[in-house]
């Protein structure tokens, strides 16, 4: 098992499996090590923010302790979310079979939500019958192998589309909620609320989503009613629960009570809406919703991982980081060799050798027809690291249009 561990924390006899960042980028020469000295644990802390540890492979007790001058994340904070978590099941399926049905889900809960959405704008009711079962369809994919609808989901053009930012956030929930262990239908619940979380949008002009960064302190106070407005919408609808209902209300609150629009502080904020707000603000920093300016997927998990300790659930941002993990599925990598690849899938136990398409060799030319490799064949070759990934790169600075290649390359059944 793999926890999360700040730098001020680390004790020789602990196995460092993964670090905040690539480790190409720091002194060490192996990816996993068992530190045995102190002057290895000055170099974790100057330069990295958190890692990962696995307590299996260290010789000494682990766990995941809040920072020692972290007044605010407190044991009892993660233990009051503990409860929640649990193991995670057996993926049921390959990727390759499940990537098909996943695809056809995929279009399905699109076509979906762009006909809800302008049925909403324009008064009428929202068909709960068909968007439930579109989730059930979405949950069965994701219980089966969660990469393919999540990868999918990451190749969206969310900076302005509502219906694919409501899309990926459903299935990143729906896939954190299978990683914590969470049963068929609370899957449901939390993928029925993440969907609708932002339906309130639909009440509010598009000039004003489109640039908030420039909007008059009257203008966000509109845009911030969309939560008011979202739980408006539901709550009278048959077939919406508590939980979906609480979900568009509060999916902007946070831990300190700096959130909106009730100020509620972390106990009063149900645990699916913690989650939602977690994927919520992922998928917006990582896309650049309403105008601004997106970030690398790496620097917004370190994000993530500085804001838990006032805005978010400390736990469940420790469990999402290691539900992602460090190369998100539909990153664009460099291995050590040279070559460029997609993220394709990867097993959470092996977060660091995931499933790539080769695109561009080692000169920057076309790999023809693309290659797929599992890294994790490779991980205990210790004559060469050639088949490690190096780093995460810009798909925009190498012209790769990744939704090309997965729905070019990949079977469709």
């Amino acid at each position: 098992m793999k926890v999360i561990v700040e730098p001020i924390n680390l004790k020789k006899g602990m196995y460092v499996s993964e670090l905040d960042r690539p480790w190409l980028d720091t002194p060490f020469l192996f990816q996993g090590f068992r530190i045995t000295n102190d002057q290895e644990v000055e170099q974790i802390q100057s330069i990295c923010d958190f890692v990962f540890v696995d307590t299996e492979k260290s010789t000494i007790s682990v766990s995941n302790q809040p920072a020692a001058n972290d007044k605010t994340v407190s044991q009892k904070d993660k233990q009051s979310t503990a409860r929640i978590v649990k193991k995670a099941p057996p993926y049921a399926e390959q990727f390759e079979d499940e990537f098909p049905r996943a695809l056809d889900i995929h279009r399905r809960a699109k076509k979906l939500l762009n006909s809800l959405f302008a049925d909403v704008r324009i008064g009428k009711s929202l068909d709960v019958d068909e968007t439930k079962r579109t989730v059930t369809m979405m949950v069965d994919s994701v219980l089966s192998n969660p990469d393919a609808l999540v990868l999918l989901a990451s190749m969206s053009n969310k900076s302005d589309d509502l219906a694919a930012h409501a899309i990926t956030v459903s299935s990143l929930s729906i896939a954190f909620g299978r990683y914590i262990g969470f049963e068929k239908d609370e899957l449901i619940d939390l993928g029925l609320g993440a969907l609708l979380h932002d339906i309130g949008e639909t009440k509010i002009p598009e000039e004003l989503l489109s640039n908030i960064n420039e909007a008059s302190d009257d203008a966000r106070a509109l845009l911030q009613s969309h939560t008011s407005m979202g739980a408006m919408i539901l709550q009278n609808l048959r077939g919406i629960s508590d939980r979906a209902v609480a979900i568009a209300r509060d999916h902007h609150e946070r831990a300190d009570g700096t959130g909106y629009p009730r100020n509620l502080t972390d106990p009063e904020i149900d645990a699916f809406t913690k989650i939602v707000s977690i994927v919520d603000t992922y998928d917006s920093v990582t896309s650049g919703t309403h105008g601004k300016e997106k970030i690398s997927t790496d620097e917004a998990l370190k994000c993530l991982y500085s804001w838990r300790e006032y805005l978010f659930d400390p736990l469940l941002v420790e469990k999402f980081i290691q539900c992602i993990g460090i190369y998100p599925l539909g990153s664009v990598v460099e291995l050590h060799s040279g070559h460029i690849g997609i993220v394709i899938a990867s097993q959470p136990d092996i977060r660091l050798f995931p499933k790539v398409m080769l695109i561009l060799d080692e000169d920057r030319n076309p790999v023809e027809p693309p290659q797929m490799m599992n890294l994790a064949l490779f991980r205990d070759k210790a004559e060469t690291n050639d088949y490690e990934v190096k780093w995460l790169v810009n798909a925009e600075e190498y012209g790769i249009d990744v939704r090309k290649f997965i729905l070019r390359e990949l079977p469709l059944g």
